[in-house]
Parts: structure tokens; sequence; C-alpha cells
């Protein structure tokens, strides 16, 4: 729980917006103080996803350039209902860019397949985190792709 001068300081609100809500909104006020819990679980459970990954299977294993493929495409998934056909979005946008499947796109196609839901969330999530650090430009492309995809490439 955050107290009143840390949640003025994190968010930069003024103090009487602050304890007006408290009063006026209390269900904003006890998200604001209960911030930091949220995240704090949050983190908690994307750490114990990322170790299932490592301890599962290694056979859907990626190669840098397999990867680099799967981000150019810009699949927007953002319901569970979505992470779950990752490989049909894939597939089916692989296919209207290029109007043919050839060998390296159906390899990437049946490594997608054979993910778990667990595995496909976590894979688009580093998908979504990669393209947005990517967009900024601030680091390598390759050693971004290398160090959040760490669990899936060889």
């Amino acid at each position: 729980m955050l107290s009143n001068k840390e949640m003025i300081e994190k968010f930069d609100i003024p103090k009487s917006t602050l304890y007006g809500w408290k009063i006026e909104r209390p269900k904003v006020y006890e998200y604001l103080a209960s911030s930091d819990d949220q995240y704090e679980k949050y983190r908690e459970v994307n750490i114990l996803l990322e170790t299932y990954i490592k301890s599962a299977r290694d056979i859907n294993i990626f190669d840098y350039k397999e990867i680099d493929y799967i981000l150019s495409l810009n699949l927007k998934l953002d319901n569970i209902k979505e992470i779950e056909n990752l490989h049909l979005s894939y597939i089916n946008t692989s296919m209207k860019n290029q109007k043919e499947c050839n060998e390296f796109v159906l390899n990437i196609y049946k490594k997608l397949e054979q993910f778990n839901v667990i595995e496909k969330y976590i894979f688009v999530d580093k998908i979504n985190t990669t393209t947005v650090k990517i967009k900024s430009k601030k680091e390598d492309k390759e050693s971004l792709l290398k160090y959040y995809f760490k669990e899936f490439i060889l």
C-alpha cells in the first residue's frame, strides 16, 4: 500500500486532488494506493510463467531469423481467444504477405501450433514488449530479441 506522499510523487498528482479523490472517488484512490501490490502480483506471475517455459520442453526452439520474421508480421493479438489461435493468425498473416507458404513459414507454424496456451501467452507478451522497445530504437534489435525471447531462442 502506498502512502499519500508516495502516490503524490509516483503519479505526479496534486495533494488537493488526491485528497479530493479519497472522499469523492474512493475506488480511484484505493486503486492508486494498491498499485504497487498489483504490480508485484503481475511481476510474480510473469516470473512464474517464464520459469515454467524454461523448465518445460525445448522442442519449440526458434532461431533469431524466425523470431525476427514473426515480429515483422505485426501480429495484433488482444484477447485470450486470439492468443490461443496464435498459430492461425501467424499463418494467415504470412500468407497475405507472401502469397505462398514456404518451408521456413511452415516450420514456424508447426512450432507455434505445438505451444500450449501458457506458452502462447508468454510468447505474445514478449512480441508486444519487444515491438514497443524496437520502435523506441534505444537498443539493438538483435540483442533485444535475444534478451526477451531467451526461453524460445537457441
